[in-house]
């Protein structure tokens, strides 16, 4: 997209912008999104392909001008390019985090789509009172997931059924869960040695 020069004439320069940002006035961040807004939300969404995805990594990066305005050096280059650039590595970052996620997830999910295996439990656990005492520990929803999953038999498909819940959702009260409870399992057991 070409700035013509009535745009030029009209938008105020950078380095204006950037004094005023510089001084928290909230109108020149303002006018710093209505400028750039379209442009840091079509970087990001280029990345991300999803439209709500992409407005959080564009509500990010304004905000991050706005708590930190000296990182952009009008010496160094456009505020459209700093925010284009900005957009485009919050975006980036996303992507990365979520991969990592979902590789856990992943691994997880292929535990629980063929079913519990309550024995690797069994061996982990010493007695039911540290069990209880551990899944009390978990959000009521995660709990209530994880004693239908491994205590009730039930896939991941068959919680979010009988839960009423989508299977997404499901998916991510075990795996949260699941990861909650190993953590505090190990904390219990490293307790119990330290006595």
């Amino acid at each position: 997209m070409e700035t013509t020069l009535l745009e030029m004439m009209i938008r105020p320069a950078d380095s204006e912008l950037a004094s005023r940002l510089m001084a928290r006035e909230e109108s020149a961040l303002r006018e710093a999104i209505d400028l750039y807004g379209d442009l840091v939300f079509g970087m990001a969404k280029r990345i991300l392909l999803e439209a709500n995805l992409a407005e959080e990594v564009a509500q990010d990066a304004f905000l991050a001008l706005w708590r930190r305005p000296g990182a952009f050096d009008p010496e160094r280059g456009s505020l459209k390019t700093f925010l284009a650039t900005l957009a485009r590595n919050k975006a980036i970052d996303l992507v990365r985090r979520e991969e990592g996620v979902r590789r856990k997830a992943d691994s997880l999910i292929k535990e629980m789509e063929v079913g519990p295996d309550t024995s690797r439990f069994d061996e982990e656990v010493e007695g039911r009172a540290e069990m209880r005492a551990a899944l009390s520990r978990l959000s009521e929803v995660q709990r209530e997931a994880i004693t239908l999953a491994y205590f009730g038999g039930r896939t991941y498909k068959e919680v979010a059924s009988e839960l009423g819940i989508a299977e997404g959702t499901a998916k991510t009260r075990l795996r949260d869960g699941l990861m909650k409870l190993r953590s505090v399992l190990a904390q219990q057991r490293s307790e119990a040695q330290d006595d």
